[in-house]
């Protein structure tokens, strides 16, 4: 595997997505990356999945995650660590000006609006709980999940369309 990857993913530093899968100490991270076709005369997405140690245990499935390259291998699958988480799943920071946005516009100006113009029952980030208070009853982040390929009379909750 290591031999067929690109030059830009034998980068020590990579940002990717965390995806579903069953591992259970340990995160599947999805880095995108382009190849140019000589043929087209044009550049196509292609995605490398790695596994990455998590060692605060604090990204979800759907994060965006840096991971750095581990100095020393203790198993064969595991080649990353996740150093830094950049964005949760849904709060997404602008990275110049540093604040969070929703959609096309900033929360704070959407707030000074409401302030404005009177609430009009927008939803609040500041007192909303924190991603994953719901583990175990109606969040299945926490369950083992797997990308189903064929099409079931039965529709399991923890299959995911591919």
């Amino acid at each position: 595997m290591a031999g067929s990857l690109p030059g830009v993913l034998k980068n020590s530093i990579l940002l990717g997505q965390v995806v579903p899968s069953n591992l259970k100490n340990a995160l599947k991270v999805q880095v995108p990356y382009f190849t140019f076709d000589e043929r087209l005369k044009a550049y196509f997405k292609k995605t490398e999945d790695f596994i990455a140690v998590d060692p605060s245990k604090e990204s979800k499935t759907g994060d965006v995650v840096i991971i750095q390259k581990l100095e020393k291998q203790t198993k064969k699958d595991i080649t990353h660590h996740v150093s830094q988480t950049v964005f949760k799943l849904g709060d997404v920071k602008d990275p110049i000006s540093g604040e969070y946005v929703v959609g096309s516009e900033y929360r704070n100006r959407r707030d000074k609006i409401d302030e404005l113009y009177g609430a009009t029952g927008n939803f609040k980030y500041d007192e909303a709980p924190k991603r994953g208070r719901l583990e175990g009853t109606r969040d299945f982040t926490d369950k083992p999940t797997y990308r189903t390929w064929h099409e079931f009379e039965k529709d399991d909750p923890y299959g995911i369309r591919n």
